[in-house]
């Protein structure tokens, strides 16, 4: 078939009329395919969540109790009270040392002068500390 009588056909099909029948078939159809497409997008969110969930349950650090040591009553007694006899030593703290930084040296420095001579016999420069 050449260009031009698919052109020609196209032109008689457009005078038929559409049967009522094939709209709905066709409208029927691309639903079910919408439906069929959309479910990922209830899926995914939920499947992410779920990972999440999972992900914080398994990875989450196991705070293991200590185990306690059951002392009778007289060790605890001795543990928390000292001894009378026994005065409590106070806590002696020294003074922190001062920092001191180093002055910095003073340095004399003797007075210079630098004359430059030019060719030009009145120009002179002089520089004077």
């Amino acid at each position: 078939m050449t260009e031009r009588e698919i052109q020609d056909l196209f032109r008689e099909m457009r005078e038929e009329p559409v049967p009522a029948d094939s709209l709905a078939r066709v409208r029927l159809g691309v639903e079910k395919r919408a439906v069929r497409r959309n479910w990922w997008k209830f899926a995914v969110p939920v499947a992410v969540s779920a990972c999440l969930v999972a992900g914080f349950l398994l990875l989450r650090p196991v705070n293991k109790p200590m185990p306690i040591e059951q002392t009778s009553t007289p060790e605890i007694a001795q543990v928390v009270i000292p001894p009378p006899e026994l005065p409590v030593p106070a806590a002696q703290t020294a003074p922190r040392p001062k920092r001191v930084r180093p002055r910095p040296q003073r340095v004399e420095v003797a007075p210079v002068s630098i004359r430059i001579e030019t060719p030009d016999p009145d120009v002179v420069i002089l520089l004077v500390n």
